[in-house]
Formats: C-alpha cells, structure tokens, sequence
C-alpha cells in the first residue's frame, strides 16, 4: 500500500459545520478497530522512536510529519498485524494536548459514510461532523462528534472517536480486487498491504483491551460511536463479538494520559521484559502478551 497520510482527522477542527439526520433505524456498518492514536511527551515520543526493540522486534514503524493549520503534527507509525498503533509528539499542532487520544475504527467494505453516520445518529442526540480527506490515490471520510471551538481557550487533552470509512477507488488504486472490495476489506488484509510480509516476523499481533479515563463528555460521545459499531455495555465494560473489550472509567479530574492501559497479543511468546519510556510510557511483555502502560 502507497503512504497513507492517516491522521487527516485533525483537519476537521479547523473547520466549523455539522450534519444533523431525522432518526431512523440503520443497521451498523462492519467496523473494525483501525488504530489508536495516543499524544506523548517528548520524553515518552522519542524514546519509543528510537528504541532497537521497537523498531527490529516489536513492530515495524514508519514515521511522518504533516501540517494542519501551518502548524506541524509529528508523528510515527508502529504497525501491527491486525491494527496499529499512532504516537504524535507534544508540540506543534498538539502543543498542549499531551495525554489525549483517538479511538479510530475503520468500515471493511468502502463508501459507508451515509451508513455509518445514520448509525451513529441513532445513539447520540448532537451534531457529527464529518469530514472528507482527499490524498493523492484515496479519499477517507470521517465522522466524529462535533462541538463549537473556543477560541479563548488553549488546547487541552481530549479523548475521543472517529468513525472512518474508504473510498472503493482508494482500494482499487492499492490494488485490491473487486471481489475483496465487495465482501469487505478487513483489517488483518489492510495491514498486509501496507507492512507486507515482514510484519509476521515482528512480535505485535493485535490490540486486544484498552483501558481508558476519560470525563463525562468523552464518555457520552465515545459511548455512542462504541454502539453504533455494535458494542454492548454493561458497566462502562464494551464489548463486541470481533473487536477488542474497551474498558472505561469517568473521572472530571485532568490525567496525564487518557489511555490508562493498552494490552497487544503477539505472534510468539517472550521471555519477561520491561522497557521505561521515561515518566509517561513503558511496555511490558511476557509469553504472548504485552501491555503499553502511559501515566
């Protein structure tokens, strides 16, 4: 797969517009767990970068630096198996926003945006926004809750979700056949295309739990983007029958991190290991698990 700029969701808040729908029963689109994006201190970001055990064992990483606004995102890439994980730097764009984070999921078959917006009106009352990136081989459109900004405010640290869905002429650009773009592109047949075969000889597999904390706002807009994908909650405990358990808790006090805890499975077994990214960061793995661990 050609480079994805994957992070095109940001643009969205220098934009000002929403879509409101009569409500009406629409059946969820296919959805699976893209990535998440988590935003460090520089302590935290450089150290994961240019780590040898990340970058030779655990995945494959790539790295990018986009502008939004005029004002740089710096970013990087670990990729996975079935999903993948986005670490954005604390400066530039999102100067002020360590600790926040993105929830992404990611439609299998293209062209869901009117079904995935529909979907999402019936479990949330406000606006959606959605957005639609052009890049030179796809077009990504996005949906997420929309809010008026304040302008007499810094940025802070938010938590919260982006629904997105391809284009069929981005996949057909990446070479996938008609018949994968009819039954549904899922994510372990995305990343493939994109990390290749060297990706099963790297340790991460998949996300399979995260753990967040984030504030009743958050909550409320991430609870309903989790059902119109096909979560059920019982106890701010979301689970889906093909997508990892995501467990929340609600608290009005500022975190360091939004994401508490982020649990991978991995495609062989190791012996125990601990790696400090400094204060805000560190990973943990023992036989065919790990865990990132942000404060």
């Amino acid at each position: 797969m050609k480079k994805i700029i994957l992070f095109a969701s940001v643009i969205c808040f220098f934009m000002i517009g929403c879509h409101k729908q009569e409500t009406k029963n629409f059946d969820s689109p296919i959805s699976d767990l893209g990535h998440i994006d988590v935003i460090l201190d520089s302590t935290a970001w450089y150290a994961i970068q240019n780590d040898s055990f990340i970058q030779n064992e655990f995945g494959i990483l790539n790295q990018d630096t986009a502008y939004y606004g005029g004002k740089p995102s710096f970013d990087f890439y670990l990729l996975g198996n079935l999903n993948f994980l986005h670490f954005s730097l604390n400066k530039g764009y999102w100067n002020n926003q360590e600790g926040g984070g993105v929830l992404v999921f990611q439609t299998q078959k293209p062209d869901q945006k009117e079904l995935l917006l529909n979907s999402w009106k019936q479990h949330y009352s406000d606006s959606l926004f959605v957005h639609t990136y052009t890049g030179t081989e796809f077009k990504l459109d996005e949906i997420m809750a929309w809010y008026e900004k304040d302008t007499t405010k810094l940025k802070e640290a938010t938590m919260f979700a982006n629904l997105t869905t391809y284009s069929a002429e981005a996949y057909k650009n990446w070479g996938i056949s008609d018949s994968i773009i009819e039954a549904g592109l899922a994510m372990q047949e995305f990343m493939k295309d994109w990390g290749g075969e060297t990706l099963n000889s790297r340790l991460f597999n998949s996300i399979t739990a995260l753990y967040m904390t984030i504030n009743a706002q958050e909550y409320k807009e991430i609870k309903s983007a989790l059902t119109a994908v096909g979560y059920e909650e019982k106890d701010k405990l979301f689970t889906h029958t093909s997508n990892p358990p995501i467990y929340i808790s609600i608290s009005e006090q500022i975190k360091k991190s939004k994401y508490d805890k982020v649990k991978f499975k991995l495609n062989h077994s190791i012996s125990e290991k601990e790696i400090v990214f400094g204060p805000m960061a560190k990973l943990m793995l023992k036989d065919d698990e790990a865990w990132f661990e942000f404060k």
